[in-house]
């Protein structure tokens, strides 16, 4: 098991704010997790190379580049890198919020948008709100408000026998129990438990379990995987059948994906 490193979050979430957009970027080491906090504004995530993962109470988030997350302000949240990640975080205050998401999700970064996520890099902490600076990190919210959502978000349910079928089909995602039979695992009719799934998640069982491989193999693709041991540690029975479910999923093959997203170790 790789060694866990616990770093605490940016000095940044412990203050006010001076400005009503205010830009910090922070590199992260594999393995590193940014511990659980919250902070009373909102804030967008963006890697612009690695794979971060974000959990929340009721929601895992999966950001790979040209991806970014959107955080609803005192949203508990705890970040995790998949591998080494540079990334740049927005914090907005609570007067611009109205223009953006209503509910936390992964939002996609066009290249437009990524050159402008780049240049603010070097925006200072002090900038002036009317200056060049503001204007090119309010025209960065103009863009986000029109960035479309991604599927890389993984809700949880509360049921209890929801999440014992759940912590073991992430323990061995090979497996592909049908409903019935984890029925008989947990004391529930699949009948039960396709009700459950959808009042709790807003997915079938199958489509919760395609975002779940859609996650698992962004982080093994970002890990260097093969896409034939990936499709095996999915449990499908070929890779073709998997490449066909990511590039439904997500528009790309896993290799186009990999290449294209220049995913770093």
């Amino acid at each position: 098991m790789p060694k866990i490193i616990k770093i605490a979050p940016s000095k940044e979430s412990e203050q006010v704010l001076s400005n009503p957009i205010t830009v910090v970027s922070r590199s992260i080491t594999m393995n590193s997790v940014v511990s659980k906090h919250s902070h009373s504004w909102g804030q967008f995530v963006y890697a612009h190379s690695g794979v971060l993962a974000v959990s929340t109470p009721s929601n895992r988030y999966i950001v790979p580049p040209e991806q970014g997350v959107w955080i609803l302000p005192k949203i508990e949240h705890e970040v995790t890198a998949i591998s080494n990640v540079q990334l740049t975080s927005f914090y907005f205050e609570i007067a611009l919020l109205n223009v953006l998401p209503v509910e936390c999700c992964v939002l996609k970064v066009n290249e437009f948008l990524k050159a402008l996520i780049k240049e603010a890099n070097i925006i200072k902490g002090d900038y002036q709100w009317n200056s060049t600076d503001g204007r090119l990190l309010r025209l960065i919210l103009d863009r986000l408000t029109q960035a479309p959502n991604e599927v890389f978000q993984l809700p949880y349910p509360k049921d209890k026998r929801l999440l014992t079928m759940l912590t073991a089909i992430q323990a061995s995602p090979e497996n592909n129990s049908s409903l019935e039979q984890w029925g008989k695992v947990v004391g529930a009719s699949a009948r039960t438990l396709s009700r459950l799934f959808k009042k709790e998640t807003g997915l079938s069982y199958s489509e919760w379990r395609q975002r779940l491989n859609i996650q698992i193999a962004i982080t093994q693709l970002s890990l260097g995987k093969s896409i034939t041991s990936i499709s095996l540690h999915l449990g499908y029975e070929s890779p073709s059948s998997f490449i066909h479910m990511f590039k439904t999923k997500t528009g790309m093959t896993p290799s186009f994906y990999r290449e294209n997203t220049k995913v770093k170790k």
